[in-house]
């Protein structure tokens, strides 16, 4: 139980550092935008892979170190990088699909 609640911890930190890098911002808006225009469900994992993988080939986060030195050692590795990337587009894609459902129940009543 302890493990899942450090692994957590550490995705978390992981997300928060990809969003202070902004490039995972922009993949979380993108993310958004599906879920709102219903895109299809499979785009999704197919984002978070190639997202992951450029950010693990182009994004440096070297300059955070000082903040959080764990979530960076760990965005080290490509499939860490992968799984924090599927934490933001599932996330964004169900902001956004919630987010369309709320609009869409607004204009009925």
């Amino acid at each position: 139980m302890l493990w899942l609640i450090r692994f957590t911890g550490l995705v978390s930190q992981a997300v928060f550092l990809e969003f202070v890098h902004i490039f995972g911002l922009v993949v979380f808006l993108i993310a958004i935008l599906l879920g709102y225009f219903r895109a299809p469900w499979w785009i999704v994992p197919m984002l978070a892979v190639a997202c992951g993988v450029i950010a693990d080939r182009f994004v440096d986060l070297t300059y955070l170190t000082d903040i959080l030195r764990r979530a960076v050692s760990a965005n080290d590795r490509w499939a860490f990088v992968i799984l924090v990337y599927f934490a933001i587009t599932i996330g964004g894609y169900l902001i956004g699909f919630l987010g369309r459902f709320f609009v869409k129940r607004r204009k009925r009543s």
